[in-house]
């Protein structure tokens, strides 16, 4: 197979190889090690596809590092990670509002989660889908728990008996 002939990768390099193996080396952070080996692979002269294949991803992905690197340098690469910096979407409902919720629900109000949709959506006009409310009940450590129904014909007294192991 022949080796493709294509530009060299034209990058204004800040740190030295060793220094970069050095970096990968000592990083514990899956996701940055893995950026810290491709740059260590590059700076060392390794074509984009071969890196790409070592570290088991998408050529595009190195591309993109590399635009990243070359934008703000190491620091600025080393940044753009998962769960870095900004957090997550601010809640629907306030402190209060969550606090209210949580004493309803301990209250057993509910029977599934679609009805405590149906109460938040009509006191506080917000809408949930059924996902984001189960994670908030969830968060919450929230349990919608109904008793079961009983027959109408259950003995009480021998099952209280049983229960008790008589």
């Amino acid at each position: 197979m022949a080796e493709q002939m294509g530009q060299r990768l034209q990058v204004n390099w800040q740190e030295s190889a060793e220094e970069l193996k050095v970096r990968y080396l000592r990083e514990h952070h899956a996701q940055r090690r893995t950026r810290l080996h491709a740059l260590w692979q590059l700076r060392l002269g390794k074509r984009q596809e071969a890196v790409a294949e070592t570290l088991g991803v998408n050529v595009r992905v190195i591309q993109r590092w590399v635009a990243w690197y070359r934008e703000g340098g190491l620091e600025a690469l080393m940044q753009r990670v998962s769960g870095h910096g900004a957090r997550g979407v601010a809640a629907y409902l306030s402190d209060v509002q969550q606090g209210a919720l949580v004493a309803r629900v301990a209250l057993g109000n509910f029977r599934t989660v679609w009805d405590v949709i149906h109460w938040v959506g009509g006191r506080w006009g917000v809408a949930y889908s059924y996902n984001g409310m189960y994670t908030l009940l969830k968060r919450h450590k929230l349990g919608l728990k109904v008793p079961r129904p009983q027959s109408e014909k259950a003995d009480q007294p021998q099952q209280e008996g049983w229960k008790k192991g008589g």
